[in-house]
């Protein structure tokens, strides 16, 4: 897996480091080989490339945003996670081209199977390769048990409404668009930048943020908030839904694939592109005690879905298919 960030970047290696530890007892538990430099610049990447090259080991599998590290795996089984390929979709058309080309393309040539993390991300992955549908698994992720029903709901003098990631997908500009005529607070993780402060004054919103939170102080935020307000227009699978409903925390998301599927019962589907049908969510929840409970029952349901020790027998069967395969 990659190189973490000291502060960021938890839910992928915190997914699998979870898995690792409901591993079936019946079945070797695998080795977790930590990128030794962080993927930024040529150089790093290329240094990264050549330490994967040389790991001994009859199957390795890469996750997160290593998938150059693929390319060219020729003397071993090769598995590769892909959460989603939105960033292929960024930039102008020569990074987007060269983003899927070292990104997608390449790394593909090799990969005996792919771990898709949604329905959504492996329609994505056969939309834009030919890559056989059959040799791609589709596993959900899991989050850290560290992530625990908080003791009770907030006493906020107005309802917090918490916002995670400022990616254009994130839907932010909409967010405040509809909180602009409701009074509440705007809790946004992450660093606006100066055109999305802007805009959020512009709407009138009250907001505060903030950024670089290590895993303790984001559960702390998601326990001192109302609602998660995840509306997002793209997403892989959508992590902090089912953080939120482990937590006990209303979600409102999006009617798109993966998010509904992701969320179940436990959530109020939107249209993320309606501002009025987001506005009318946030009313639904914080003026009605019946609907926010039904919302963080149902939440509580649907995130044991996601369980570790599910996760861990899945990628335990694939791996030992793949080893039957190369005996």
């Amino acid at each position: 897996m990659r190189k973490p960030r000291s502060l960021g970047n938890f839910s992928i290696e915190t997914s699998y480091r979870t898995m690792h530890g409901a591993w079936p007892t019946d079945t070797e538990k695998p080795h977790i080989h930590v990128a030794s430099r962080f993927t930024s610049g040529l150089l790093n990447r290329w240094k990264i490339w050549r330490e994967v090259k040389q790991l001994p080991y009859d199957i390795v599998h890469i996750t997160g945003d290593i998938h150059f590290t693929a390319i060219a795996m020729k003397r071993r089984m090769t598995v590769l996670t892909i959460h989603d390929l939105g960033l292929l979709d960024e930039g102008n058309a020569v990074k987007r081209w060269l983003k899927k080309k070292f990104w997608l393309d390449l790394p593909l040539k090799s990969c005996d199977r792919l771990i898709a993390v949604s329905e959504r991300t492996k329609e994505d992955i056969l939309s834009r390769t030919s890559y056989p549908s059959e040799h791609i698994t589709v596993i959900p992720s899991v989050i850290s048990p560290r992530y625990t029903v908080r003791e009770s709901l907030p006493h906020n003098a107005k309802p917090q409404v918490l916002h995670i990631g400022l990616a254009d997908n994130k839907n932010l500009d909409r967010h405040a668009a509809a909180l602009s005529e409701l009074d509440v607070h705007l809790r946004i993780i992450g660093e606006p930048s100066a055109e999305q402060h802007a805009m959020l004054q512009r709407h009138g919103v009250e907001y505060s943020h903030a950024s670089k939170l290590s895993e303790a102080e984001l559960q702390a935020e998601y326990a001192q908030s109302d609602i998660l307000l995840f509306c997002s227009t793209l997403e892989g699978f959508g992590m902090p839904i089912i953080e939120a409903q482990t937590i006990g925390l209303p979600v409102i998301t999006s009617d798109l694939a993966p998010m509904d599927d992701t969320a179940g019962d436990g959530a109020l589907l939107v249209d993320p592109t309606d501002v009025g049908a987001i506005r009318a969510a946030v009313k639904a929840v914080t003026e009605d005690d019946d609907t926010r409970d039904a919302l963080i029952s149902k939440g509580f349901i649907n995130a044991e879905r996601f369980s570790p020790a599910y996760a861990a027998q899945r990628h335990a069967a694939l791996y030992t298919a793949l080893m039957q395969t190369k005996a």
